[in-house]
């Protein structure tokens, strides 16, 4: 009887399936074995051996058993499943068709066919980020799609960070006047509020750097290949930041961040969660004022957004951002 209810679950879980979940169970660390594998996937024990044996001498993963800690786990770094390997072109045909899904917007098959690319994003999400949350913001932050320039320099950029290959580029950063070559090798590509991001090691300043991709001109996707770097974490990387920026010129940067709210900017403050490390303290009673902290490792996001609330926030710390906000705000005025 338990032989047929195996046999039965078996049926109704594809292989490919099968083989998937024990790569993401593998992958997630904690050295999973057959039995608790079998378990999770409601088969029985030798289907998983089998398993196991195709994804070994079939896929030639390197998929090994540790004896000490009673489980499998993988010799050396998986960064792709071997037959879900995508291609530069395939990333450049993934956005070209969410683009093309504007019209649909808010019907069944823009549902549907959302999934679908979701799935399909997932067997790259070590190296590309795209958010689905709004199925118009493409390439461009404009909604009418991408253009030929767009998309030469996104198969260009997707080339370099799928095939690991280091890139040249000149690059205008937005508090300097003049541009400078670059040459990175690319970690991760991202789509983040609406805009697209490289991350990288940045050859010449040898630290770790976020660019943005429409200041970035005369793009050469060169011959070079690098090892990627196994240790980056997207989350990690942005674990600091306010938003896209991170910290600059290979600073470890630390900054309590601490601000004011007063009136309706301290209501829409307290309702959301703009930082893992925040801290919401209330002033009074019925909330209309509030002191809100962070740990950030850069300040230009954040000066910005405080900006955004005009009178109803005032900057208690660092003195760094202090003098950042009074200085922005008195050039302002000086404009009226």
């Amino acid at each position: 009887m338990e032989d047929d209810a195996f046999r039965k679950a078996e049926g109704t879980r594809r292989p490919l399936e099968r083989v998937l979940r024990i790569h993401e169970m593998v992958s997630r660390g904690g050295h999973p074995n057959a039995n608790e594998m079998a378990k999770e996937l409601g088969v029985n024990r030798k289907t998983i051996l089998r398993d196991i044996r195709f994804m070994r001498e079939e896929l030639e993963m390197p998929l090994e058993y540790d004896s000490a800690r009673h489980g499998y786990l993988y010799s050396r770094p998986v960064n792709e499943f071997p037959f879900l390997k995508t291609s530069a072109d395939d990333l450049v045909g993934l956005i070209l068709a969410r683009n093309a899904l504007g019209p649909m917007r808010g019907s069944a098959l823009e549902s549907t066919l959302r999934s679908s690319f979701q799935r399909l994003q997932a067997t790259m999400s070590d190296q590309v980020t795209i958010p689905w949350t709004e199925i118009d913001q493409a390439f461009s932050v404009h909604s009418t799609g991408m253009t030929e320039r767009d998309v030469f320099i996104f198969e260009r950029l997707a080339k370099a960070v799928l095939e690991s290959r280091e890139l040249h580029f000149e690059y205008q950063k937005l508090t300097d006047e003049q541009s400078m070559t670059r040459r990175l090798q690319p970690y991760h590509l991202a789509e983040i509020d609406g805009g697209w991001y490289v991350i990288g090691h940045d050859l010449e300043r040898g630290a770790r750097r976020t660019f943005a991709v429409q200041r970035m001109k005369s793009v050469q996707l060169t011959t070079i290949r690098f090892r990627r770097s196994h240790d980056f974490r997207l989350d990690e990387h942005f674990a600091g930041s306010f938003g896209v920026w991170a910290g600059g010129d290979g600073e470890d940067r630390k900054f309590e961040v601490k601000i004011r709210f007063t009136g309706f900017a301290a209501r829409v403050v307290s309702e959301r969660r703009w930082h893992p490390s925040q801290e919401i303290e209330r002033v009074e009673a019925d909330g209309s004022v509030i002191v809100l902290t962070m740990q950030l490792s850069a300040l230009e996001d954040i000066a910005r957004w405080i900006l955004g609330f005009g009178s109803q926030a005032k900057v208690l710390g660092p003195p760094e951002l202090v003098e950042r906000v009074s200085e922005e705000l008195a050039l302002a005025a000086d404009q009226y």
